[in-house]
């Protein structure tokens, strides 16, 4: 098939689990021989071909994140009208629009991927109309996990289809050995207040109490060292910032932690999760959101959200359980439907055939 990907911003100069997942779809995608067409935009414009995959890069006029989708939909929609694509698959509504608006134009099939969960904070959004004229008129709509489904059919009359992220097993695998001391890794966004930085710091020194061994590693873009200038003595002085380092580093480091711990709320996915596990390594996380969908109890434990009680035994609970035979092994196949090539691909390649609407 001949498919295109839109999404308004590019992978590496904006750094979020969209543009991660545009990349590895659309290499995926190229490895089992379909012809892909990826549209963005950045500081640069161009035209240019990697790993199988054409890019066709916008440069960006404005800076508002409203002018800016707004106006990415309609420079992309003239390229989708006469691209002759088989599906696009749109992970912005503006560029979603685009596709549906020239659907009867270009024949092609229409995905939307939401990454977000649907309705939680359409109010609060600038494109808050476009999302609903998108779950209105597309012919697949695509959510992360079950989670988000539930919230799309909570308040939109369709349906809709789980397209999670996924995973590159051969390239995240378990290392050889661990870290000598139970070490625990935080990786993601320490200025988010949802992602729960500060809760978790707040449960090491708890957990501390118990393990004086335990270390954390934060990794991520933000202000670490605000965060650990708020944070119990207990947790600074067990506590060291990594550097952001490229995304080639994150397997070593999710390979050499004992434990992941995403004590996050509201999240429509993980790919940390997945990626923690397809290392072998046992994940934490909380009762409020998506997350606690990919793990179990050989896998992984799930505290309460915002009780730094139960997410500093959830930490030692899952301590124990790094250090049990057939742990990491466990981690490894829970991720296995994930795996972009084995997994992800031949689900898109369903979804883009022709068909009802879903």
């Amino acid at each position: 098939m001949k498919v295109a990907i839109t999404h308004p911003y590019a992978w590496p100069e904006v750094r979020r689990g969209a543009e991660r997942i545009v990349v590895e779809i659309s290499r995926a995608l190229a490895r089992a021989g379909h012809d892909v067409v990826v549209f963005t935009s950045g500081s640069d414009a161009g035209r240019t071909r990697s790993d199988g995959v054409e890019t066709v890069k916008f440069r960006r006029r404005f800076g508002s994140a409203s002018r800016h989708e707004r106006w990415f939909g309609l420079r992309v929609a003239p390229h989708l009208a006469v691209g002759r694509f088989d599906a696009t698959h749109a992970f912005m509504p503006f560029d979603a629009l685009a596709a549906i608006k020239t659907r009867r134009i270009g024949g092609h099939r229409t995905l939307y991927h939401e990454m977000g969960v649907p309705w939680l904070v359409w109010h609060r959004l600038h494109d808050r109309r476009a999302r609903e004229a998108v779950a209105d008129a597309i012919d697949v709509y695509g959510c992360m996990s079950q989670y988000a489904l539930d919230a799309l059919h909570a308040h939109v009359d369709r349906p809709g289809v789980r397209v999670p992220g996924g995973v590159q097993m051969a390239q995240f695998r378990p290392m050889a050995e661990r870290e000598a001391e139970p070490t625990l890794l935080f990786s993601g966004a320490f200025d988010l207040p949802w992602k729960g930085a500060a809760s978790l710091l707040a449960a090491l020194a708890i957990a501390s109490e118990t393990e004086p061994a335990l270390r954390l590693w934060l990794s991520g873009p933000g202000d670490g060292q605000k965060l650990l200038a708020e944070a119990p003595e207990a947790a600074r002085e067990r506590t060291e910032i990594l550097p952001l380092g490229a995304p080639e580093d994150q397997p070593e480091r999710y390979g050499r932690a004992w434990v992941s711990v995403q004590p996050s709320r509201q999240e429509s996915f993980g790919m940390v999760t997945l990626e923690a596990l397809s290392c072998g390594t046992p994940v934490v996380t909380t009762d409020d959101g998506a997350l606690q969908e990919l793990i179990g109890p050989e896998t992984g434990v799930v505290s309460v959200a915002g009780d730094d009680a139960s997410l500093a035994d959830a930490l030692l609970r899952a301590v124990e359980l790094s250090r049990r035979p057939g742990t990491a092994a466990a981690c490894r196949s829970s991720v296995e439907e994930y795996d972009w090539d084995t997994g992800m691909v031949p689900l898109l390649e369903r979804l883009y055939a022709p068909g009802d609407r879903r």
